[in-house]
């Protein structure tokens, strides 16, 4: 079986000796994560048609089917196919797609499954780059007629998938085609919305432990790598630029340690930003200390001003929101609890009647102060279940009754409640129906910035009148992505992100 496996440049090699004795070499390429019997006749009719079968899969790291895939790694896979006897030879593609593999070995056959014959279904776009790259060598295209079954599902219904999850899914698909769900994402690309609230600086001190000090009763620890994020309201834009074609984003900077250049430098070039400089003040900076091998958070030191802004500063910000809501379809505001939103800026965003997402947070710096009462309406509060317990300092009552105790102090449409690795609930104030959804992160690196990722897609859904359990779902699967890294060191990607909604559906 070794003797199959090859790397590319020693395959061109193999290749074009056996191009030489007039033999007809087919390629067929994918993940190949789980055999199954359709892979199999699939193999079976490319050899038929071929002298040659080479098969090529693609490597882990460019897999884009969601967390945990693939769940065989690379050598496992290419073991696994190279003892099938209908498969010559076997090759890793560095690549997301066959283009590489094509231009060095230049099938004279590319084999497909029949599923891709409608190339407008392939969100990635890839298929239809890999069948012209085959035509320039004057290869043909076989598209397989065998039984198809699907890695995806297999592995989701028996692998990754827990019963809470695999019963949302198949209610889902009971009640919505897969397709329109997918969709959806592109419907959500025509809005422009406004995200208004604190930008925030996340800054990841990487440590291990020493041991305690020699002298007194502390623990030492050894900084060995530090990494900087765009959080707060700057992390929300990020997250929306993947499916948003513009965003309008308003904030605050500090004068003091502003971190402009870090944050022009990585802002997508669709985020229109406009900030307010706050005199003697930093911008605020979150600094966690995280212990590596065990990726658990230390300690936690913030950088924050204690100051309300001028009267000046408080102009400024009324001013642009009062242009750049104009130019919105609907406003999303993160209130971390920190002092940007004043009277004055509260008053002017009662008067929209654009669509208004609201996010309070409460948190080390805020707790006791802060409260969602301080808005009177909007049309989807987002709040996790500690703070809706907080805001009614009630540790026992179920957490649909604070719901509906909730709808009764703010005038709201939605109301989202987020319960960590449990899921999250949406209460329509409308028909009065409670909606859950379970959590689908496979892989939690880090919870911080999960909100501000389901948050904003959330928003976006709700004001598009999408269904409220396909919108939640949507929003949890972006939340599932973000806990995959730190903070927001890794944001939405559309490719990756219709993927992951794609192979859950399967």
């Amino acid at each position: 079986m070794k003797k199959k496996i090859h790397n590319i440049d020693n395959l061109k090699r193999i290749i074009l000796t056996l191009k030489k004795k007039n033999k007809k070499v087919a390629l067929c390429h994918g993940v190949f994560d789980l055999l199954h019997p359709g892979h199999i006749h699939h193999f079976e009719e490319a050899k038929k048609n071929s002298d040659i079968l080479v098969v090529s899969i693609t490597s882990d790291e460019k897999v884009i089917k969601g967390p945990g895939r693939p769940y065989f790694n690379k050598k496992l896979r290419m073991h696994s196919l190279a003892s099938l006897e209908c498969v010559d030879y076997v090759v890793s593609s560095e690549e997301k797609s066959a283009i590489d593999i094509i231009k060095n070995i230049k099938p004279d056959l590319y084999v497909k499954g029949k599923e891709y014959q409608k190339f407008e279904d392939d969100i990635t776009g890839k298929i239809n780059l890999e069948i012209n790259e085959v035509k320039k060598n004057k290869g043909k295209i076989l598209f397989t007629n065998g039984p198809t079954f699907s890695s995806s599902k297999i592995l989701n219904d028996e692998f990754f998938f827990n019963k809470s999850q695999s019963s949302f899914i198949k209610k889902l698909k009971s009640k919505y085609n897969s397709k329109m769900i997918i969709e959806c994402l592109d419907k959500v690309s025509k809005n422009t919305p406004l995200v208004i609230g604190e930008a925030i600086i996340d800054e990841y001190v990487f440590c291990s432990a020493v041991g305690k000090s020699g002298k007194e009763a502390y623990l030492v620890m050894q900084e060995k790598k530090s990494e900087i994020y765009l959080g707060g309201v700057l992390s929300i834009a990020q997250n929306l630029s993947s499916i948003s074609k513009n965003i309008n984003l308003i904030t605050t900077l500090g004068s003091v340690k502003s971190f402009k250049d870090k944050i022009l430098k990585n802002l997508k070039k669709n985020i229109n930003l406009i900030y307010n400089i706050k005199k003697n003040s930093s911008t605020i900076v979150k600094k966690r200390f995280i212990e590596e091998i065990d990726n658990v958070k230390m300690l936690g030191i913030y950088t924050l001003s204690e100051e309300p802004s001028s009267e000046k500063e408080d102009k400024f910000l009324v001013k642009k929101f009062k242009i750049l809501s104009n130019k919105s379809d609907l406003i999303i505001l993160a209130d971390y609890g920190h002092g940007f939103f004043n009277k004055s800026i509260v008053k002017e965003i009662h008067k929209t009647n654009k669509f208004l997402a609201i996010n309070a947070q409460v948190n080390s710096s805020s707790i006791g102060y802060h409260s969602i009462t301080k808005y009177k309406k909007a049309d989807l509060i987002l709040m996790n279940e500690r703070e809706l317990r907080h805001e009614f300092r009630d540790k026992t009552s179920s957490r649909a009754e604070l719901i509906r105790r909730l709808a009764t102090r703010i005038k709201c449409k939605y109301i989202a409640i987020t319960h960590g690795k449990n899921g999250a609930t949406i209460f329509s104030t409308k028909n009065k129906e409670l909606t859950h959804v379970p959590a689908f992160a496979k892989k939690v690196v880090d919870k911080v910035g999960a909100g501000d990722s389901l948050f904003p897609i959330l928003a976006t859904c709700l004001r598009l009148n999408l269904p409220t359990d396909i919108s939640l779902f949507i929003g949890s699967i972006a939340a599932a992505i973000n806990a995959e890294s730190h903070a927001s060191k890794d944001t939405l990607d559309s490719i990756y992100f219709k993927k992951f909604i794609e192979h859950s559906l399967k």
